[in-house]
């Protein structure tokens, strides 16, 4: 997996989280009377988020937001947005030479790969650098601590041996934990025996429930997070959640009648002294003014109120943890998507009433919806006789519930116009059934947006190849016996074969480049925009010797060139 995929899997991640983040904050609020331990354990939820890539999706999720709102589809989607604003064809097709030999064409320009052109955008390129960025400040913290850990190590060298797991140090500001498999309590050389009590109470406490190993986590967690504030509120919040839950938990153990001692020794270690600073990693205390606060607030909660605060918490963790259903795209069933896409496209080709009704969630919302869609007696017809839409393509937006469906519709001049349908869909009992859709007519093209808008599909440009569909031989025919209602003397000259066979309109075109059988079209569209096109004659390319058919030259779209998979 590269870099920047990586990158976008944990973009998501911390997005997610940072709405646990905020979900846990107001529980906190929620729970302010209750046993700090409530508060402490509903970081896990986040700790779970900012971690863990995937999830089991449920209706009973709390999450109202997409897990998966960044992903590769919808960068391509926000690059191919990004296109219709920047002359891709300028900027991407390169000036051909004045003087350049038909035969090597295709090697100097006509083999251009135009998916991986539309992919080279800003948008794309602003993640890959944005990515190194994110490693480089993770690498950044790490090393911080690294070194950070190593003096803190090197400077309790000279602490004091007093017994079991205890050392005594000159120089620290407070008692902390440090180490990760034998941890060591390490306090000051100031402190009394009365305040030595409590504050070997407080840390063995510490180390029973594992709370040293938890801050080393949630401090690698922030590393990995480190780009999102909410992530070092929610670190702080955890930090004096933990703190305050350790303190009741000596009062449970000592009793409620040592409250004022133990905030006087609390208070006597916080006071007027500057010491060294410890490394993120060990396991210090702090906030003494809300502590102290809290200690001596202290008192046994009612039973119905435990109760109470524990059923919030599993109710509250299990929602966070859930994903909403349907809202991570590994959940999604794209083959049975894709095939419910298609069969949707295929029965709007085929001008099946009744099928079309089918693939609705009901008859009203596929009346109101569906172009041309009507009840008849028991039936239903769906009146598209000409022109009638030969092929079809189509491009799912899974995270929206939506699906762009590109009909190619084809008139017996022959010539073909681009329709754009926008359908919505939901899971209605394990089946996808649609709920809306409109319907676009892009027969009269009269910028370089719409141009993208009808042929730029899935990152790359998709054209009707005339030759493959016939409409060759029948230009050929329609020209040797003449029809009073059609012009195909359109398809003598380049760019006005590429005005039409494109349906461009309100603008003009010039050849910048004539190679035998191959041209360059550049048509400037009537607000400046502009797109080039190359154009070929088949007829020559099939002859060889450059001589048009029958005195006529026929100019068709050059599909190759765009490295378009058209219908």
């Amino acid at each position: 997996m590269e870099l920047s995929q990586i990158f976008i899997k944990i973009l998501n991640m911390s997005f997610t989280a940072g709405y646990c983040i905020i979900a846990v904050i107001l529980l906190r609020l929620l729970l302010r009377k209750q046993a700090k331990i409530f508060s402490y354990l509903l970081w896990s939820v986040v700790l779970f988020r900012l971690i863990c890539p995937f999830s089991i999706s449920s209706a009973y999720s709390l999450l109202r937001v997409n897990t998966d709102i960044i992903s590769q589809e919808n960068i391509d989607r926000w690059a191919t947005a990004n296109l219709n604003q920047n002359n891709i064809a300028d900027d991407a097709v390169p000036t051909l030479p004045t003087y350049i030999n038909a035969d090597n064409i295709q090697d100097s320009y006509f083999n251009t790969d135009m998916q991986e052109m539309s992919r080279n955008t800003w948008i794309n390129e602003a993640f890959v650098v944005a990515s190194w960025i994110w490693v480089a400040g993770m690498a950044l913290l790490i090393l911080y601590s690294i070194v950070a850990t190593l003096r803190m190590r090197y400077f309790l060298k000279k602490a004091i041996y007093i017994e079991k797991n205890i050392y005594e140090a000159e120089g620290i500001a407070t008692p902390f934990v440090f180490g990760i498999i034998r941890p060591r309590i390490y306090i000051p050389e100031y402190i009394n025996e009365d305040e030595r009590k409590y504050v070997l109470a407080h840390e063995e406490i510490h180390i029973a429930r594992k709370d040293y190993l938890v801050k080393i986590l949630a401090y690698l967690v922030v590393c990995l997070h480190w780009f999102n504030p909410l992530v070092w509120v929610a670190f702080i919040f955890m930090e004096n959640d933990m703190e305050m839950s350790c303190d009741e938990a000596v009062l449970r153990k000592l009793g409620e009648g040592v409250k004022k001692e133990y905030s006087r020794s609390l208070l006597s270690l916080s006071v007027g002294r500057k010491f060294f600073q410890s490394s993120p990693l060990a396991f210090g205390e702090g906030n003494v003014k809300d502590r102290i606060q809290n200690i001596l607030g202290y008192h046994k909660r009612a039973f119905v109120t435990v109760v109470l605060a524990v059923a919030i918490l599993i109710i509250a963790g299990i929602g966070l943890i859930l994903n909403p259903a349907g809202g991570n795209v590994d959940e999604v069933d794209l083959d049975k998507l894709s095939e419910f896409v298609e069969n949707y496209a295929t029965v709007f080709s085929g001008r099946d009433g009744a099928k079309m009704v089918d693939v609705y969630i009901d008859e009203e919302t596929a009346l109101e919806n569906v172009f041309m869609l009507e009840k008849a007696g028991d039936g239903y017809t769906l009146g598209l006789s000409s022109p009638f839409i030969d092929s079809f393509r189509y491009h799912i937006i899974h995270e929206e519930n939506k699906a762009d469906i590109y009909y190619y519709a084809m008139t017996s001049d022959p010539h073909m116009a681009v329709w754009k349908e926008q359908m919505s869909y939901t899971l209605v009992e394990g089946e996808y059934k649609a709920v809306s859709s409109s319907l676009k007519f892009l027969d009269s093209i009269s910028s370089k947006e719409e141009f993208d808008e009808a042929y730029l599909v899935d990152g790359e440009y998709q054209f009707a190849n005339y030759q493959e569909n016939g409409f060759v031989e029948a230009i050929k025919y329609q020209i040797e016996e003449g029809n009073p209602y059609t012009d195909n003397m359109v398809y003598a000259k380049p760019e006005t074969a590429a005005e039409n066979i494109l349906n461009l309109t309100g603008g003009s075109g010039i050849v910048e480049g004539d190679y035998a059988w191959q041209a360059m079209v550049r048509y400037t569209f009537a607000d400046g925009s502009e797109v080039t096109l190359p154009m070929y004659n088949p007829l020559d390319e099939q002859a060889g010797s450059g001589e048009s058919w029958n005195g006529q030259d026929i100019w068709i779209v050059d599909t190759a060139v765009w490295n378009a998979k058209a219908p």
